[in-house]
């Protein structure tokens, strides 16, 4: 009995702690203007409201108003007569009256759900006002609208070809080729390919630089009727390899100069054409092929290209698209855009990120003019803004990070006009405010729009239309509403609607969808899922986070998963991962993104292997034999092990930050070198630079080589370009 009595004088003690205690002990981060530990209150009163009567003595509660809300939100349940009644309080600051009676009332609907059925899971209570759910189905996703019957590409070509002969469909350089020779050129392709059994339902691979031919050898393969599969020929020799004997194509096409990189071609059993020097190429007829002709009859529902995506299993997945999905884009945008004839389109993307798709035929179906940009001046965004003046380009499409450089270019007032009528931005989440010193120094406002999209869904999903006037409102992340035959879907886990303001993972559904993965049908099935929304409808899992907004208006929230996206290119850290893995050093391995923005860069850290060494150096120089160059991490960590969280998970938040590695110390002799250390310190965060350094060991990237030779120009007058970075990283 003591030990009783002393156990519940003990508990009766500590009954309640005061909020203030627990604010002064767990010393929370601080910020103005909210409370600590928590936002959101609960609060439930058992039993009437105290009262009582005495001799000569009458009470009654008194409701006391409290002229401002102690936390964002707080539900207060009080019990009256077997019933409970409720009130929400809430902060005006944050919440609108409309959407707290909003929450209150989808607080109700799950109160009224969980009483009618008690045994019901509780992810299965739906928080969905009545009749909420046809509204995000059928307005905010999108109707199911008609748009003209699908196209094969060469058909489509064939008849702007006719339409317009003599006018310039590609320039590169001083070289240029009108409608009529990209025809004829295209069919003596189509012609060769042919007569070796590529046709519908094959694959021919590409491998070439930015030119007129590359354009030329894309459109051929697609007159015979294959997919073409565009090849970079900078990539590692294991890499092209990989892409080879996975795609398996019939046939490869490339030039005498960059035939001897295709170290694979043996075993992907693929004849190898270098359309410099063939002579069935030459000897081949320069009209069209006809579905007779061709090894089968060509249709809208057959693959047009394959693309090469980073893969979490450790190896790139090929996305396939067919024509029609192609041949759709473009009248599923057109309420938004109206391409013409006397557009002048760059062809600013390599031709392996599906952003050059949207390029190539957006200037091609519409007797545009296309623009191929080297790629040493895609990198030098002082040389990008000169073409653009040059060329006269009217239709501009970018990465946020690549316009970013741009507009820094484009500071002078000293430079050339430019003609842009349309700035197309995709690929990244694009920070809108951000554009508002460009808009400012340009009279004629060309229209800028924001899309969204991913290879798996045909380039573009969405656009939203940037108000010019109210640009620096604009909220970050806006990405619009969905195309014309494209329906867009937030839901949860359970593929279950989320509210607007709720955020889930998106969804897409419609017209523009991949076929699926090249030889992977069961990555196919797990991203294509059947749609709860519509009979025989596919749904494809995009990995994305977004919200809706009350107005139908869809806003991005980054990626539900670890694929990151940098400088507009897809990667996937567990690819990596796998490539630093196969290392016999190495142990365990990760990979996260540093910085933001143009800032961002990869950092990979490595466990040792017991009994060996790690010079990360030499890892660095093997992972970029192996891995695209946008793939190599900027920087290599060796750790005695990786940080785990309490459940035994890798805990990305505690890896630490990079130091950067320098060489033995050369200090600089000259003024110049003495500035040139202090600009390379400044880009990569340095406390010191020595002239022995390596620019990239040091944390440098792309963006940052395009930095830095701005202000090599600006503080020394020195005119050096990104190429010669690249060729000689070393300061010395």
């Amino acid at each position: 009995m003591a030990r009783s009595r002393e156990v519940c004088l003990d508990a009766y003690m500590n009954q309640d702690v005061p909020f203030e205690r627990l604010v002064e002990v767990l010393d929370p981060p601080r910020v103005l203007g909210r409370q600590p530990l928590f936002q959101t209150m609960l609060v439930l009163n058992s039993g009437a409201e105290g009262s009582f009567a005495a001799p000569g003595l009458k009470t009654q509660p008194l409701s006391v108003s409290v002229p401002t809300a102690k936390f964002d939100l707080c539900f207060t349940f009080t019990e009256e007569d077997g019933a409970w009644r409720g009130e929400l309080e809430y902060s005006a600051e944050l919440f609108d009256r409309a959407s707290a009676e909003g929450l209150a009332a989808r607080l109700i609907g799950v109160l009224e759900q969980g009483v009618a059925d008690p045994d019901q899971p509780l992810p299965k209570l739906s928080v969905l006002l009545p009749g909420e759910a046809s509204r995000l189905t059928e307005d905010f996703a999108g109707p199911r609208r008609s748009l003209p019957e699908p196209a094969t590409l060469p058909g489509l070509f064939e008849a702007q070809a006719a339409r317009t002969p003599k006018a310039i469909a590609l320039t590169d350089g001083e070289r240029s080729l009108d409608y009529a020779g990209l025809e004829a050129a295209a069919n003596r392709i189509a012609w060769r390919l042919i007569g070796l059994g590529a046709g519908p339902e094959t694959v021919v691979a590409l491998a070439f630089d930015r030119s007129i031919e590359m354009v030329t050898a894309v459109l051929g393969v697609l007159k015979a009727g294959a997919a073409y599969l565009p090849l970079d020929p900078d990539l590692p020799a294991e890499r092209l390899d990989f892409l080879l004997s996975d795609a398996r194509p019939q046939a490869v096409l490339t030039t005498r100069v960059l035939a001897d990189r295709l170290t694979g071609l043996a075993e992907a059993d693929a004849t190898l054409i270098a359309i410099d020097d063939d002579a069935g190429l030459d000897a081949a007829p320069d009209h069209a092929p006809m579905d007779a002709d061709r090894v089968a009859p060509l249709d809208p529902r057959h693959p047009a290209y394959l693309i090469y995506t980073s893969g979490s299993t450790g190896q790139p997945k090929a996305v396939c698209i067919e024509h029609r999905q192609i041949s759709r884009l473009f009248d599923a945008a057109r309420s938004w855009m109206a391409f013409d004839g006397g557009d002048v389109w760059t062809l600013f993307h390599a031709y392996a990120f599906d952003f050059s798709v949207w390029e190539i035929w957006g200037a091609l179906l519409h007797g545009g003019r296309l623009v191929i940009v080297p790629g040493l001046i895609a990198r030098s965004p002082d040389q990008f803004r000169t073409l653009i003046a040059k060329e006269g380009v009217t239709v501009l499409n970018q990465t946020p990070s690549a316009f970013y450089q741009l507009i820094q270019a484009d500071a002078s007032d000293d430079l050339a006009p430019i003609a842009l009528r349309t700035v197309i931005f995709g690929g990244e989440a694009l920070d809108i405010p951000r554009l508002q010193s460009w808009v400012d120094r340009h009279p004629v406002r060309p229209r800028l729009i924001n899309m969204y999209g991913i290879t798996e869904t045909t380039v573009h999903v969405t656009a939203a239309p940037i108000d010019l006037p109210t640009i620096a409102a604009t909220q970050r992340g806006w990405i619009g509403t969905g195309l014309a035959d494209l329906q867009v879907y937030i839901l949860d886990s359970g593929l279950d609607l989320c509210p607007p303001g709720v955020v889930g993972e998106l969804y897409v559904s419609g017209a523009g969808l991949a076929r699926g993965y090249h030889g992977r049908p069961g990555l196919t099935a797990s991203r294509f899922v059947a749609s709860p929304f519509g009979d025989g409808e596919r749904l494809y899992r995009t990995g994305d986070r977004g919200a809706w907004r009350s107005d139908g208006q869809l806003v991005y929230h980054g990626r539900a998963d670890n694929q990151v996206k940098l400088r507009g290119f897809r990667i996937e850290p567990a690819e990596i991962e796998a490539a630093l893995l196969d290392q016999p050093e190495v142990a365990q391995a990760a990979v996260v993104v540093r910085g933001t923005d143009a800032d961002a860069r990869l950092v990979g850290y490595v466990v040792v292997a017991p009994g060996t060494d790690i010079d990360v150096t030499v890892l660095r120089t093997r992972l970029a034999g192996r891995l695209p160059g946008y793939m190599v991490p900027a920087a290599l960590v060796a750790l005695d092990r990786l940080p785990l969280t309490v459940n035994g998970k890798l805990d990305r938040t505690a890896l630490p930050e990079p130091a950067v590695v320098v060489a033995a110390h050369v200090a600089p002799a000259t003024p110049d070198e003495v500035t040139l250390c202090a600009i390379v310190a400044e880009l990569v965060g340095a406390p010191r630079v020595g002239m022995e350094d390596n620019f990239f060991h040091l944390g440098g990237h792309s963006l940052l080589a395009v930095r830095l030779v701005a202000r090599l120009r600006e503080r020394l007058d020195r005119d050096v370009s990104v190429r010669m970075v690249f060729e000689h990283p070393v300061l010395q």
